[in-house]
């Protein structure tokens, strides 16, 4: 009987001293307590301590107070078992299942559990009966469920919006303008991003140049099939991690071609002091004593000019080249002053087809753009000059 007595003891002592040895393993959140502000997501990981045993697959089972937590989604980017086996929540529980062919040992990560904030209040999450971590040795369970722990979430009030803020742009300055580029320059008070969005008419911006570029001292060189005389309009946009910036409207005119207009009278003799208008820009100069009228920075296209001295009004039609200097001359005909009404038609349908010209132009720009998205802008030497 004593004999028995003793065996009896040294199994059950037996029993309590392996029992806890045998499941060794335990789970665990983190953070297991914070603050997730209502209507925010806030990703919880699900840890494994394996307590330095072999394990190759791992069941993850939780409920959550569903009135107060929602589950956005969960991810597994840092998951120590790549092989997924189940996956699902909603409606309070969570299931979660994975597995590893060689086995994985120590301080782990399962998965993160993204959770939103429903109601204010305070919500608890546990691991529940399911969950479990099989031994790589004889797949036995080594979860010490008792052992594991959940967390504790106060779903508080929620964050309040704050506006974006104007970053400041300061000291736009265009510089090193030719006949098909120009240098813009900018500084903001934060490393911020680089944006110039230009185009060929006032408000509009059909084309766009960025660098992503983090910086104070922004440069920029917008120089991609622009048209010789024409005036860009123009915007900078800088961008930091929280506000954006943008200057307002501004413009630049590109380096053209001189170009002067002789006029003469029917005697060949020349006419000083006549008022000569180009179009399509259109910009007026009086001609000198010699009769000669010189305008620059035109773009190389057609042109209509418009003369009128002493009650006579005439016109034609000059195409400026890509050339140092064009010269024209027009003869100052008498009988222009009965026929002023043709000629101001005639005025109107050349002004109509320089627009049909610049739309044109606009086009190709666009087509090339489109076609050349990939270059690079040109740089160019630090220099400025104020607009």
């Amino acid at each position: 009987m004593l004999k028995k007595l003793l065996l009896f003891l040294t199994i059950a002592i037996s029993f309590l001293v392996l029992v806890p040895i045998s499941f060794a393993s335990t789970l665990s959140l983190s953070p297991s307590n914070t603050t997730i502000p209502q209507g925010s997501i806030v990703g919880v990981s699900v840890r494994l301590n394996t307590q330095g045993e072999s394990i190759n697959g791992v069941s993850a089972y939780l409920s959550y107070p569903k009135d107060l937590l929602e589950v956005s989604s969960i991810t597994y980017g840092s998951s120590s078992f790549g092989i997924a086996a189940e996956s699902s929540y909603g409606g309070g529980a969570i299931r979660i299942s994975r597995g590893s062919i060689n086995g994985v040992a120590g301080n782990v990560g399962v998965a993160t559990i993204n959770f939103k904030g429903k109601t204010q209040g305070k919500a608890t999450v546990s691991f529940i009966g399911g969950s479990g971590a099989p031994r790589t040795a004889n797949s036995t369970d080594s979860l010490a469920l008792a052992g594991s722990t959940g967390g504790t979430y106060t779903i508080g009030p929620p964050k309040a919006i704050v506006p974006p803020q104007d970053l400041p742009i300061k000291d736009v300055l265009v510089s090193l303008v030719s006949t098909n580029s120009a240098t813009i320059t900018w500084t903001t008070d934060t490393a911020s991003d680089s944006t110039i969005e230009y185009g060929l008419t006032e408000g509009r911006y059909i084309l766009s140049s960025y660098d992503k570029a983090l910086t104070k001292e922004h440069k920029m060189v917008i120089g991609e099939d622009l048209i010789p005389g024409e005036t860009i309009y123009f915007r900078v946009i800088s961008k930091d991690a929280n506000d954006t910036g943008s200057s307002k409207e501004m413009t630049l005119k590109l380096k053209g071609y001189n170009v002067t207009i002789t006029v003469l009278d029917s005697n060949n003799n020349p006419v000083p002091n006549a008022e000569v208008t180009l179009y399509s820009l259109p910009v007026t100069q009086m001609t000198n004593e010699q009769g000669i009228a010189t305008f620059t920075d035109v773009s190389p296209t057609r042109h209509l000019v418009v003369v009128k001295s002493q009650g006579i009004e005439t016109s034609k039609e000059v195409t400026v080249k890509e050339d140092n200097l064009s010269q024209f001359s027009i003869t100052m005909n008498p009988e222009g002053a009965k026929g002023g009404t043709n000629n101001t038609l005639l005025g109107i349908f050349y002004v109509s087809l320089a627009l049909i010209t610049v739309l044109i132009a606009i086009g190709v720009v666009l087509l090339r753009r489109r076609l050349n998205s990939s270059s690079t802008p040109k740089t160019n030497p630090p220099s400025g000059t104020p607009l």
